[in-house]
Formats: C-alpha cells, structure tokens, sequence
C-alpha cells in the first residue's frame, strides 16, 4: 500500500515515489499542490485507490480501507503530506496526463 510522510506546517508541494507506467520503472516526481486539478476516490474490491490529477501527470495510491483514504485526504487537503512512498510494488503510480484517468466515485477539490 502507500506511505505517507507527513509534516505538522502545511506546504507547497510533496515527493512522489512510485512506479511510472509507461517507462516501466520506479520514477520520482515533485507535485505542487497548486498544479493539481483534481483528485478522485476510486474504491477497488481490496482496496481504495486516490487519483491526484495534474497538468503533466496522474498520480495513483492505495490505501486498504475507507477509514485510511478519509485520513489521507485529510492530509492532502492540509497540505501536510511531505512525502508519498510505495511499501508494495506498484501500489503508487504515475502516468502521463495523456492517458485518461479512470472514471471515478467521488471528486475532491483542494483547496488552493
């Protein structure tokens, strides 16, 4: 699933460690909070996956349970995560925006 290092000061932007899905490799990439346009819920039969939408890129994570993806959006929309890691292989992933992000149960706005 997906680690989330967090800090007490809200701030501009997080690290994200994850698997990048055209390049079949493990990338990194800096996501300012202000560049994201969107962010999806999307529940899976084993778990609930977070889409953060950006210009450039897509960012995918899973959480096992509702009651984490609650507690990680609440982060998100704080500012407060610092740092987005995988502790499974592939449980975070980056696409290109090109690639349409998958339909989606609910629509958080940032605020920003």
């Amino acid at each position: 699933m997906t680690r989330l290092t967090i800090t007490e000061e809200p701030g501009e932007e997080f690290v994200v460690r994850g698997h990048n899905t055209v390049a079949n490799t493990d990338d990194d990439e800096i996501v300012f909070y202000e560049d994201v346009s969107q962010v999806h819920v999307l529940p899976d039969r084993d778990s609930f996956t977070i889409q953060v939408v950006t210009a450039d890129f897509v960012v995918e994570m899973d959480f096992p349970d509702a009651e984490k993806i609650l507690e990680a959006l609440g982060l998100f929309e704080e500012r407060k995560v610092l740092e987005v890691n995988f502790e499974a292989p592939c449980s975070v992933r980056i696409t290109p925006s090109a690639s349409e992000p998958s339909e989606s149960s609910d629509i958080v706005t940032l605020p920003g």
